[in-house]
């Protein structure tokens, strides 16, 4: 009866991932600057103390349409070379009247963070193995000036 009852408690653990926790950090970012204001949103979702996918909205509003210009064509330039390089990046970038909203999940399940971390080493201390850590993407949004729950 023991046995049966230790090979049950072992055959739970490994059909649930031995307890990881998942779920869900919501980090924010608002900047009010002379020409623009930007309100940024970053949704971590992890499972355990890794990454699996960072959801990001950052909206840019201006009345001065070459602001909003150049945000539009950086943004895009910005997160096409990033999946090139790396891949895992779904985008959606829009630009209304007054206004630039990108949508952006980032798959880390599918970006190559080897070849991310050896672009920019200083992120070496935020990856354990091939995983980013949720302690260090929390880190870089808040020296990003991002309050996180």
């Amino acid at each position: 009866m023991k046995k049966a009852l230790v090979v049950l408690c072992i055959v739970v653990l490994a059909l649930t991932g031995c307890g990881k926790k998942s779920g869900t950090i919501k980090c924010t970012m608002d900047k009010d600057l002379t020409y623009y204001k930007i309100e940024s949103t970053y949704t971590i979702n992890y499972t355990g103390k890794t990454v699996d996918s960072v959801d990001t909205v950052e909206k840019v509003s201006s009345d001065n349409s070459k602001v909003l210009d150049t945000f539009e064509k950086t943004l895009k330039e910005t997160y096409e070379a990033a999946d090139k390089s790396y891949g895992g990046y779904t985008t959606d970038i829009k630009r209304t009247d007054g206004e630039v909203v990108s949508t952006v999940t980032i798959d880390y399940s599918k970006m190559d963070i080897s070849k991310f971390v050896k672009d920019e080493p200083s992120l070496k201390s935020y990856v354990d193995g091939d995983k980013l850590t949720v302690d260090g993407i929390k880190s870089i949004y808040v020296a990003m000036g991002a309050t996180c729950e």
